[in-house]
């Protein structure tokens, strides 16, 4: 055995093997009392010399010390009340499946589109929450884990571990494909970076992203940093399956510890993932709680935190979604609860104090509630594994909440799909209703397609204009939002400014409020970005708006509307520009957009791979995802350059006079030799950059569904078969019974 790699808990040992005090075990093994304290708080590994001591005088083996394993608590007992919402999913894939098999020979390749964008979204929207746990390396989360699922399968070490995202699944989500304990995937495949859990029963794909299989010892070879796969940079994540109560409810998502320095992969990955959790556990350190760049990563993580609480809508309290927790607390005064109560509350203020006015704002525009320090301070926790009465509070907020969200997500699931089933519905009879005309008033509709095809050069001609003015327009707002950010940078980033703040803040003259003072700043130019990209989104939505109904009217010329004054296109324009949104990983400035169209735009957002409770979570389907994608904007530039200047501040030394001159310009140097200006730029042009690509993509849509619709019209109107006709009206109407007939 390498005992340079050994792992042995003296503490767990000398209290639940020896019942013995530090005292009493101090005197057995010949060192001072507080030589016991600090080896038991250390990181680091115990040294050989101490554990051959140790050996000695308690009569056990080398072996057996360095394989002592603590006792582990409860695995958590939740109530599986995912069967609920799990039956009603099957019902309705195996309806879509069986059913449209049967009618498939009847009705074609009609309706399939309309069939798989409900299948598939009824994959998606009835889909277990995601627990994501994330952290700075070596704060617990393996272990934290182990501990909820009640067994060992994660690798835990004092030393940082896990390095891939792995997702945790119960035994019963094991697709039959996969016979192994674990399977690892690549990082990337076709310069596609991260493999997809929602492709888990999609076997081809799982199948070539697949790097390995075996038993849960495979994630210590390609998951840590001390595997022998570990520096090959091949594996990306994996997927373990486990018995366990609570994943009966839930996955659970262990990512890659931040700011280890290791893989620039790692903190990408993880900034990736956690977007599409439903649940954000963040764990710091409770000797260093919330210290210096902890803070930086709470914040990141807390902008990109799906809101699924709503004041009006469900019982949910404000952030129940999110636990600050405070891991190895036994490590700090023996676990004392006053102590511990008393670093929450430091942490909490630390917090509160690098915060600009208006964090919260959207937030709250969207669940209702105010978020105060109090809401907040509510949601920090104590954990560790040694202590029940420590980690108690925690356990039972996690399991009331997963336990509650299952029929959240299973009442929310129906609406949704209820709706999209009622809107498809209108569309089939719009559908039958031209049918039915086009036998009726054949000659009509001949002088019809004969007014579409006269108007289609001009309509084509003026559409093509009016997407170059759009197009132009976000690139004004582009240029719009830059040059207002430059401007108030340039008055934050300013000796005067920043001295302002110190005394409106009451920062001191300590290298801890140095490091708040950093952040506070960064957070105000982030909170600047948001306000002005929303303001540019909010005037983007109106031209969208206009653009689509622009395009409307243009499908109908006067004479036309002369001719037909009653008609009515089964041509739904909006749909069909926002149906080219929905394989886009990003929308920019259109996912406020989106956000407007109620189950339309929740059912584009789900598509993307927002989560339910997000997506639907409020009374306007997607705005809560939309306001998350504001929130979150720059967030690895943002994260990045805070590091760097709090790394800077943290070595600069605080002179006695004048310090907060003396402190701005180190601030303003670090700024500008971080060229920051110009990465928060960059950040504004990507959001814009992303804009003009969904809309482009959206208009390319629009313009090609109304060409097949039109030459799908010319055609059933040339022909002029009537029975071919009729069998299509006898089809959308049994579409529509088959429509009708999910169960719900």
């Amino acid at each position: 055995m390498d005992w340079r790699k050994s792992m042995f808990d003296l503490r767990s040992f000398r209290e639940n093997k020896l019942k013995m005090t530090q005292t009493e075990f101090a005197a057995l093994i010949g060192i001072r009392q507080d030589n016991v304290s600090r080896l038991e708080q250390s990181t680091e590994q115990i040294p050989l010399e101490i554990l051959i001591k140790i050996a000695n005088v308690t009569g056990t083996t080398l072996d057996e010390l360095v394989n002592y394993k603590r006792p582990s608590p409860k695995p958590l007992e939740v109530d599986d009340t995912w069967r609920n919402a799990n039956f009603t999913k099957c019902s309705i894939v195996d309806y879509i499946d069986d059913r449209s098999k049967k009618y498939r020979e009847q009705w074609g390749n009609n309706y399939d589109k309309y069939i798989s964008e409900l299948r598939e979204s009824v994959a998606k929207v009835i889909s277990k929450p995601k627990i994501a746990i994330v952290g700075h390396s070596d704060v617990g989360k393996s272990r934290l884990i182990n501990s909820i699922i009640g067994s060992e399968k994660m690798p835990t070490a004092w030393s940082p571990t896990t390095s891939i995202t792995v997702y945790i699944k119960h035994i019963n989500d094991r697709p039959s494909y996969i016979e192994e304990e674990a399977w690892v995937f690549r990082a990337s495949v076709d310069n596609v970076v991260g493999w997809d859990d929602e492709k888990l029963k999609d076997e081809e794909y799982c199948r070539k992203w697949k790097l390995s299989s075996g038993s849960a010892d495979i994630l210590r070879d390609y998951g840590t940093r001390q595997g022998e796969m570990y520096g090959k940079n091949e594996a990306g994540a994996a997927v373990i399956f486990v018995e366990s109560d609570i994943l009966k409810n839930c996955d659970v998502i262990d990512l890659p510890g931040f700011g280890t320095g290791d893989r620039v992969e790692d903190d990408i990955m993880t900034l990736k993932v956690k977007e599409y959790a439903d649940i954000l556990i963040y764990m710091s350190h409770a000797g260093q709680f919330l210290q210096g760049e902890g803070i930086e990563y709470l914040k990141e993580t807390i902008n990109s935190l799906n809101i699924i609480e709503n004041k009006k809508e469900n019982s949910l309290k404000p952030l129940s979604n999110l636990f600050i927790v405070a891991s190895h607390a036994h490590t700090v005064d023996s676990g004392n609860l006053n102590s511990l109560n008393n670093i929450l509350d430091s942490g909490c203020t630390r917090f509160f104090k690098t915060l600009p006015e208006g964090y919260f704002m959207y937030k709250s525009s969207v669940s209702g509630y105010t978020y105060d320090f109090d809401v907040v301070r509510s949601r920090f926790f104590t954990y560790t594994i040694d202590m029940e009465q420590i980690r108690k509070p925690f356990e039972n907020e996690l399991k009331a909440l997963v336990e509650i969200l299952p029929k959240i997500i299973s009442d929310k699931a129906k609406a949704f799909i209820g709706d999209f089933i009622k809107s498809t519905g209108v569309n089939m009879d719009k559908e039958i209703e031209e049918y039915t005309n086009i036998i009726n008033k054949k000659d009509e509709y001949e002088t019809l397609i004969k007014e579409i095809e006269r108007n289609e050069p001009q309509r084509a001609n003026d559409n093509q204009n009016r997407r170059m003015d759009l197009v132009s327009e976000i690139k004004k707002m582009k240029k719009a939002s830059v040059s207002q950010f430059a401007d108030f940078y340039g008055k934050t980033i300013s000796v005067d400014e920043i001295v302002k703040i110190i005394k409106d803040k009451g920062f001191k003259k300590k290298k801890e409020d140095a490091q708040l003072l950093v952040s506070y700043i960064n957070s105000t130019l982030q909170g600047k970005i948001q306000e002005l990209l929303k303001i540019e989104s909010e005037k983007l939505k109106e031209k969208i708006d206009q653009y689509v109904s622009d395009f409307e009217v243009s499908i109908k010329t006067d004479k036309f509307i002369a001719a037909f004054p009653d008609f009515n296109f089964s041509f739904n324009a909006k749909r069909a520009f926002a149906s080219g949104l929905a394989g886009l990983a990003t929308f920019g400035g259109l996912a406020l957009w989106a956000s407007s169209l109620g189950n339309l735009g929740a059912y584009i957002l789900v598509a993307k791979g927002v989560s339910l409770l997000s997506a639907l979570g409020i009374s306007v389907g997607g705005t809560a995802a939309a306001a998350s994608t504001v929130a979150a904007i720059g967030g690895p530039i943002v994260l990045g350059i805070a590091l760097s200047l709090i790394a800077a501040i943290s070595v600069f030394t605080l002179l006695s006079g004048g310090w907060e001159k003396s402190i701005a310009k180190k601030i303003i140097k670090e700024y500008d030799a971080n060229n920051c200006m110009m990465k928060f730029k960059s950040s504004i042009e990507q959001f814009w950059a992303e804009t003009e690509v969904a809309f482009n993509a959206a208009a390319d849509s629009l313009e090609n569904e109304w060409k097949e619709y039109v030459n799908n019209l010319k055609k059933m109107v040339s022909t002029y078969d009537v029975k071919e006709i009729q069998n299509r009206i006898r089809m959308a109407e049994e579409f529509k019974n088959f429509l009708l007939g999910i169960p719900l």
